[in-house]
């Protein structure tokens, strides 16, 4: 190249160099905006990731919510049912076992005395014979051996009262260990064991005076202390009862709390 036309291009570039310039500024410019458009292009990408990621996650929080909300209203449903199951089964033992003390009472000749049927006629004790159950012969049985011999019916009408009234008391101690056992997975052991003890007692005392009873009917009175201690045993029981009441109270309390 001559000198002449490196002179000519200074002279080109410096004629031409606003023109020039503007070009450089122009892809200056171009590239910038490429790059502002790229970067905004990239942002935009991260925050709909990121925004796509959060409505994801509050969707998981949301199901994982509604789990923990629907355990427990399931444990808290399956508690309810236990209290009212628990609460139903202590009142229902504590009617049974009262119901077995009273019988049993009334099997000790504790709550009334017994009828004489001296001033039965024929209807009444046909009356009585139905309440117990009698079974038709043996009533029909009955009935001819009372109109033979009055004194000697009267005596076996005597024993039946007492033999019924055994039968009921056996029969409701019988059904009151039923349902304790029916229970025992709502009472704490220590009630368990005090419940236990107190149905034994009941059924023991029980047998007691069937045996006592079927002594006299054939003739035999070899136990005179056995009725003599009745009221004292019964108020034993009862006082027990008593206590054992206290402690089913405290159960249908923690029922409620």
């Amino acid at each position: 190249m001559s000198i002449s036309d490196a002179i000519a291009g200074i002279h080109w570039i410096y004629s031409n160099i606003a023109i020039i310039l503007s070009m450089v500024t122009a892809i200056g410019a171009l590239w910038k905006f490429h790059k502002q458009q790229k970067l905004s292009i990239t942002l935009q990408e991260k925050q709909e990731k990121a925004q796509k990621e959060l409505e994801t996650y509050k969707n998981e929080l949301a199901q994982q919510n509604e789990k923990i909300k629907h355990l427990n209203e399931m444990q808290m449903a399956n508690y309810t049912l236990f209290a009212q199951k628990k609460s139903e089964a202590c009142i229902a033992l504590f009617v049974a076992l009262n119901q077995a003390l009273e019988c049993l009472a009334s099997s000790a000749g504790l709550l009334h005395q017994d009828n004489t049927f001296e001033d039965f006629d024929e209807s009444d004790i046909r009356n009585f014979l139905a309440e117990i159950g009698l079974a038709h012969g043996k009533k029909q049985e009955l009935l001819t051996f009372w109109k033979n011999d009055s004194t000697a019916a009267i005596k076996k009408l005597q024993y039946l009262q007492r033999r019924n009234r055994d039968i009921k008391a056996v029969n409701a101690i019988t059904e009151a260990a039923t349902i304790f056992r029916r229970s025992q997975l709502y009472l704490t052991q220590a009630l368990v064991n005090d419940i236990q003890s107190f149905i034994d007692d009941c059924a023991s005392f029980a047998n007691g005076i069937k045996a006592h009873n079927e002594l006299m009917e054939r003739g035999i009175f070899d136990q005179p202390g056995e009725v003599t201690d009745r009221p004292k045993k019964m108020n034993a029981l009862w006082d027990r009862m008593d206590k054992i009441t206290v402690e089913l109270k405290e159960e249908l309390k923690n029922c409620e709390s």
